[in-house]
């Protein structure tokens, strides 16, 4: 038959600085650490709510007594970083005040230092991401060198740095789809082949030729356009006067 359970089962151990000799040892549940992030995230912290909380899983030898495990203390420095590690709903950064106020003992000055830890920790570790922070607090991000997979992982491409006469070419094939190479020489009074190549490797602008001779270069615009420019089609441009036939 099972021992009965104590009420004090789930609840881990906190030891907190003593505040003078022969200090209490505080202890910390993971139901007010859960309470906690709830305050801290603007979410009226339900007490009668039943919050699923998986157990690690330690194995233990006959003998020893779970009530006396001190393997897995919850520290400061793990609220903190599980603090910035959520995050708030608004995607704010987090002051040290803020999240002081939701440990015991610990004040904004120890807040900023656990931050200073955590980040040479990052540092030695070689992680992906690091706590940046400025004048309304904290926030854990990915270190700003690895932005370009970042971009690459989400499928975004750079944005494509253009010249004033390649602005210009584009601008005439954007409104003018089917243009010929001859037709963009005549409308800008200069050869534009060398641009419109450009264009091309860049994926802003592509090629068709008819089936029939003579098989004529008329250059369209492509979806990698519409996605920098935000439409889904050439029909949804603003439209410009300058640009229609007389």
């Amino acid at each position: 038959m099972e021992p009965p359970r104590d009420a004090n089962d789930d609840i881990l151990p906190f030891r907190a600085p003593a505040s003078g000799a022969g200090g209490a040892t505080q202890r910390f549940s993971l139901e007010r650490l859960s309470s906690a992030f709830a305050r801290l995230m603007g979410t009226p912290a339900n007490s009668s709510a039943k919050v699923a909380i998986a157990k690690p899983q330690i194995a233990l030898e006959p003998e020893e007594d779970p009530e006396e495990d001190d393997s897995l203390p919850v520290t400061p420095r793990m609220i903190v970083e599980g603090m910035l590690f959520v995050g708030n709903a608004e995607g704010k950064p987090l002051a040290a005040a803020k999240m002081a106020a939701h440990i015991r003992n610990v004040s904004a000055e120890e807040v900023e230092s656990v931050v200073a830890e955590l980040n040479a920790a990052y540092r030695q570790d070689e992680t992906a991401y690091e706590i940046v922070g400025d004048s309304a607090g904290y926030r854990m991000q990915l270190r700003s060198d690895l932005g370009i997979l970042r971009d690459q992982f989400r499928g975004q491409q750079r944005a494509a740095k253009l010249t004033p006469a390649a602005i210009e070419v584009l601008s005439i094939v954007a409104y003018r789809q089917g243009v010929s190479g001859e037709e963009l020489n005549k409308l800008r009074g200069s050869q534009s082949h060398a641009i419109v190549a450009q264009l091309v490797r860049r994926q802003l602008v592509r090629v068709e030729r008819g089936n029939t001779a003579p098989r004529v270069a008329r250059y369209h615009t492509t979806s990698r356009f519409n996605q920098l420019f935000g439409v889904n089609s050439p029909a949804d441009l603003p439209r410009s006067e300058d640009l229609d036939d007389s």
